[in-house]
């Protein structure tokens, strides 16, 4: 389209204005095809936004399969700035529906559940470090540190000694997968327990191996 409409005896290439956004979209294309970026791009001549302010090319961001229209939108705008200012500051600029965004990804989230028949999640965490007693918060957030290095997702309890049942049902609540749990003998031992919720099992591992026996359950 942009090749037909830069032809000498075409009517947007006579007009002095539009031959010079022409031009500049014939820029954009080229930095886009030299990118790699080109095939996601779609030249919508129908694309209106803000008239009284943009000043170049404009552009919208779709999802395709998802019914909510733009997910971001924005723009060239030379004078924007300067209205709010003495200067005019040439500046490109884009914002994202960040409502939508959540929409579609818990629409996406809830066909996951609907499909693997498992509960709705409020949370990607996939591991819980707990524990039982007082003074192990700083254990809790070592071994939490150390699933986080290897790329799980993991958090821990903020309070400094948290009850058991709260942990608990936090996991449940949240449908958290894994829970890492310990006490001063696990720790007097070396190990920690792994309870894998959906199986109702726990098994003891060794600290030093915790991270390589999540990474295992979790497939990673």
């Amino acid at each position: 389209l942009l090749a037909t409409l830069t032809q000498p005896d075409h009517p947007l290439a006579k007009h002095a204005g539009s031959a010079a956004a022409l031009k500049e979209l014939e820029t954009l294309f080229g930095y886009l095809d030299a990118m790699g970026a080109l095939g996601q791009i779609v030249f919508d001549l129908s694309l209106a936004r803000g008239l009284d302010y943009y000043t170049g090319v404009i552009y919208e961001a779709v999802l395709h399969g998802a019914a909510v229209g733009s997910i971001a939108a924005g723009g060239r705008y030379d004078k924007l700035v300067g209205m709010f200012s003495t200067k005019d500051v040439p500046a490109v600029g884009v914002s994202i529906g960040i409502e939508r965004v959540f929409a579609i990804m818990e629409a996406k989230e809830r066909e996951r559940a609907e499909r693997e028949q498992s509960k709705l999640r409020s949370t990607c965490t996939q591991v819980l470090v707990a524990s039982i007693g007082s003074g192990l918060q700083t254990k809790r957030m070592e071994l939490a540190t150390r699933l986080w290095e290897a790329g799980v997702s993991a958090e821990f309890g903020y309070k400094a000694n948290p009850k058991m049942g709260d942990q608990l049902g936090h996991v449940l609540e949240s449908g958290i997968p894994l829970m890492v749990l310990f006490g001063g003998s696990e720790l007097e031992q070396g190990v920690v327990k792994v309870k894998d919720i959906a199986a109702k099992t726990e098994d003891v591992v060794p600290t030093a191996e915790l991270v390589s026996d999540i990474k295992r359950r979790l497939g990673l």
